[in-house]
C-alpha cells in the first residue's frame, strides 16, 4: 500500500477489500482497476499501471487536513512536552471533527 502524496492510497488491483484512512480511521472510498500513475516519477515519466485508489471520503475537510498536518508534526517532535500538547489536539480533531 502506497500513500501518494495527500490524498490517495494506491495498491495493487484486488489486493484490498478495503482499507481505513490513516489520519481519521474512516473506511475509504475504493476506485478498482485505475490506470495511470501512482507517483511524481511515472508522471513525469508518463508512465502508469493499473492500481486501485482508496480514497477517504473526509478528504479535503479543514479538521482533517489540520489533523494531516499534526501528524505530520509529530513526525519530527524532539520535545516529549510539545508532542502530548499534539497528540491531545489531534485526538481532540478527530472526535469533534473540527479545528479547535
Amino acid at each position: 500500500m502506497l500513500l501518494s502524496g495527500t490524498q490517495y492510497l494506491h495498491g495493487k488491483p484486488g489486493e484490498r477489500d478495503e482499507l481505513n484512512c490513516p489520519v481519521c480511521g474512516t473506511k475509504c472510498d475504493v476506485k478498482r482497476n485505475c490506470f495511470g500513475p501512482t507517483c511524481f516519477a511515472e508522471s513525469i515519466g508518463g508512465l502508469g499501471h493499473l492500481h486501485d485508489r482508496f480514497i477517504c471520503p473526509h478528504e479535503g475537510k479543514d479538521w482533517h487536513d489540520y489533523a494531516r498536518q499534526l501528524i505530520d508534526q509529530k513526525r519530527n517532535c524532539a520535545s516529549r512536552r510539545v508532542l502530548e500538547l499534539i497528540n491531545l489536539d489531534l485526538q481532540e480533531t478527530l472526535k469533534r471533527r473540527e479545528i479547535m
